[in-house]
C-alpha cells in the first residue's frame, strides 16, 4: 500500500473510536528566509496523508500556520546591516525587506503559497499574528500561566540545567519598542490575568492582560496550544523536532497535562539536502543554503516537485541535485506510461488483478497530479527539449514553435496529431528546460567554423576519413529523409564500412560540433540542426 494511504489507515484506526467528526492535518513554517524544497517536504508529506484520509472516507482538512509571529532572530546573510534594529521583532511586524510586500513575514510567505496553489494543493491558511492578535490563543495563554510551574517540571525533565524559578510560558511583545526577546515577566495575578513585564531593550514596564497579541507562548508551548486550538490529528515534523527530547516529547505532556488533548500521531521526515559540487548540504534559509519553491516553477513542472518529495516514504534521505533534474523528469514520464498502461489494462480485464506494486504506482501518480489527462499525453523528455530550446532560439531569445515543431518531426514525432494539452505541456517544458540549461544545466554551445577546423585537424586519419565520408553522404540526403533514425542508422553503416569502432566516429563529431567528448544523441541532435550548420561544420 502507498506510504500515504497506510498511514492514512494507521491514523484511523487508532482515532476513529474517539470520534473525531473532522482529521484535521497541519503544516507549518516560520517565514525567516527563502522557503525551500526542503520546507515543502512537510508540506506535501501533510497533503499525502489528507489525501489518504479523503480516499478512505472521511471528512479532512489540510492546513498551514505560518509561524509568522517568531521573532528575528539574527542578520541573517541576504539581509542589509539596516535590519540589525529590527532583530527581536516579530516577522510579522518588520518591513519587507524589497519594499514589496506589506511585511517581512509576507515577503518570504506569499511566494511559498502561489507555489502551493501551482502544486494544486487544498490548504487553508492560518497567520500566527493574525490567530494571536483575534484572541484565539487567549484560553491557552490562561492555561499556561495558570500551570506555570507544571510545564517547568515537564521541561525540566527534558534539560541538562533548569529553567530559572522566575521563568515563565509566555513572550511578551513590549508596548513601546515592539521587541519580546529580552522582555521579562516579573509576576503573574491569576485573578484579574494581568502580568507585569519590563523590556531590557527600552526600559518600558507595565502591568497588562497579555492577550491579543501582546504576549506569545514560547515554541515548546505554542505547539502543544496550537494541537488543541486546531484540533490537529495528524502534522509531519522535522527530525529535530521528533528527536528523543525533542519539542514533540514536550508537547506531547504539555498537551495531556495542562490542555487536555491527545496529540497527534508521530510522523518524521528525513532531511533533503542540497548537492553543492560533490557535497551533499542541509537545506537552511539563515545559512542561504537554498533553492526555494517559487524558483521550481521557473525549470519544471510542479508535479514533478511532488513526484520527488513523496514518491518513497518520508523517513527516506533525499540528496536533491538541481543537474539531476532531467532524470527526475524521466522517472515521472516512465510512471505516467505506466499508469495509463494499468488503467488500460483494468479497462479492458477488469476481473484480472492488479499487483500492489502496480496499485502503489497508480496510486502515486493519482496523488502527484493535480490534472490528470484524458489519455497518455505526448512526452518529450526534458533534456532533450533543453536541446530544442536552446537550437530553437529566435533573436528576440523565444523559442520558435515553428522551429520547434520542425526538430520534432525530424524526430519521429507526429506533430499534427498533438493535442492542446500537448502543446501547451510541450511549451511549458520547453521554456522551463531552457531555464534549467541557462542555470543549471549544460549550455548548448555550437562551434564556430573555425572551431571546427581545429577540432578537425586533432583527429585521427581514420576519423578524418569517417568525417569526410560521412557528410558526403547526409548532403546527398534528400530533405525529408534528415531524420533521427536514419542519420544514426548512417552513422553506424560509414563507420562500419571504413571499419572504425563507432564510438570514434561519434568522438569526432562531438569534437567537431561541442568540443566535447560527449553530447545528446547524435542522430537527433544532427537532424535537429540546420542542414547548412551540419554541412559547414563536418566539411
Amino acid at each position: 500500500m502507498y506510504w500515504a494511504d497506510a498511514t492514512a489507515e494507521k491514523i484511523i484506526k487508532k482515532r476513529d473510536r474517539q470520534g473525531i467528526e473532522e482529521y484535521v492535518v497541519s503544516s507549518g513554517i516560520t517565514p525567516s528566509g527563502h522557503i525551500h524544497v526542503g520546507n515543502a517536504r512537510e508540506t506535501l508529506t501533510a497533503d499525502g496523508i489528507y489525501q489518504g484520509l479523503k480516499k478512505a472516507g472521511k471528512k479532512a482538512k489540510l492546513i498551514f500556520v505560518a509561524d509568522d509571529y517568531d521573532p528575528l532572530r539574527k542578520l541573517y546573510p541576504f539581509l542589509t546591516e539596516e535590519y540589525t534594529k529590527y532583530i527581536g521583532m516579530p516577522l510579522s511586524e518588520i518591513p519587507c525587506p524589497e519594499g514589496c510586500c506589506n511585511s517581512y513575514a509576507e515577503h518570504f510567505l506569499n511566494p511559498y503559497l502561489n507555489s502551493l496553489k501551482d502544486l494544486g494543493i487544498e490548504i487553508t491558511t492560518y497567520r500566527a499574528s493574525e490567530c494571536y492578535k483575534a484572541g484565539m490563543y487567549n484560553d491557552a495563554i490562561i492555561k499556561a500561566l495558570d500551570n506555570r510551574l507544571k510545564i517547568k517540571e515537564i521541561l525540566d525533565g527534558f534539560r541538562k540545567e533548569p529553567l530559572a524559578d522566575d521563568w515563565y510560558p509566555l513572550n511578551v511583545v513590549c508596548e513601546k519598542c515592539g521587541k519580546m526577546i529580552n522582555t521579562k515577566i516579573l509576576g503573574y495575578n491569576s485573578e484579574d490575568k494581568t502580568i507585569t513585564y519590563v523590556c531590557s531593550d527600552c526600559g518600558f514596564e507595565n502591568t497588562v492582560q497579555p492577550f491579543d497579541g501582546i504576549g506569545k507562548l514560547p515554541w515548546r508551548v505554542d505547539w502543544p496550544a496550537r494541537w488543541q486550538i486546531f484540533g490537529v490529528t495528524a502534522e509531519p515534523m522535522g527530525k529535530d523536532h521528533g528527536a528523543s527530547g525533542g519539542s514533540y516529547d514536550t508537547g506531547v505532556k504539555i498537551s495531556r497535562m495542562v490542555y487536555g488533548y491527545v496529540p497527534p500521531e508521530k510522523m518524521i521526515y528525513e532531511w533533503i539536502q542540497l548537492k553543492v559540487g560533490d557535497k551533499a548540504v542541509p537545506m537552511s534559509s539563515s545559512a542561504g543554503v537554498v533553492f526555494a519553491v517559487k524558483d521550481w516553477n521557473e525549470i519544471c513542472h510542479p508535479e514533478i516537485l511532488r513526484f520527488l518529495l513523496v514518491r518513497s516514504k518520508p523517513s527516506k534521505h533525499i540528496d536533491f541535485d538541481l543537474k539531476g533534474i532531467p532524470n527526475i523528469v524521466d522517472d515521472y514520464d516512465e510512471l505516467e506510461r505506466k499508469y495509463f498502461e494499468l488503467i488500460e489494462k483494468q479497462k479492458n480485464n477488469p476481473e484480472e488483478e492488479i499487483n500492489t506494486n502496480d496499485l502503489d504506482k497508480i496510486r502515486l501518480y493519482e496523488v502527484v497530479t493535480s490534472n490528470i489527462p484524458e489519455k497518455l499525453p505526448v512526452q518529450v523528455a526534458y533534456k532533450f527539449c533543453s536541446i530544442i530550446a536552446q537550437i530553437a532560439i529566435a533573436d528576440n531569445e523565444e523559442i520558435d514553435m515553428e522551429r520547434a515543431y520542425d526538430i520534432l518531426s525530424r524526430n519521429g514525432y507526429n506533430v499534427e496529431e498533438f493535442t492542446e494539452f500537448d502543446k501547451t505541456r510541450l511549451i511549458a517544458r520547453l521554456e522551463m528546460s531552457k531555464n534549467w540549461a541557462k542555470n543549471y544545466g549544460e549550455k548548448l554551445i555550437i562551434n564556430t567554423k573555425e572551431q571546427a577546423k581545429m577540432e578537425y585537424e586533432k583527429l585521427s586519419d581514420a576519423q578524418k576519413e569517417w568525417v569526410n565520408t560521412f557528410i558526403a553522404r547526409f548532403e546527398a540526403l534528400e530533405t525529408q529523409d534528415i531524420t533521427a533514425m536514419n542519420l544514426h542508422e548512417l552513422i553506424y553503416e560509414v563507420a562500419n564500412s571504413l571499419e572504425l569502432d563507432p564510438k570514434d566516429a561519434f568522438g569526432a563529431s562531438y569534437a567537431m560540433l561541442l568540443s566535447k567528448k560527449y553530447g545528446p544523441k547524435l542522430g537527433s541532435f544532427l537532424a535537429s540542426l540546420n542542414r547548412e550548420k551540419v554541412i559547414e561544420l563536418y566539411k
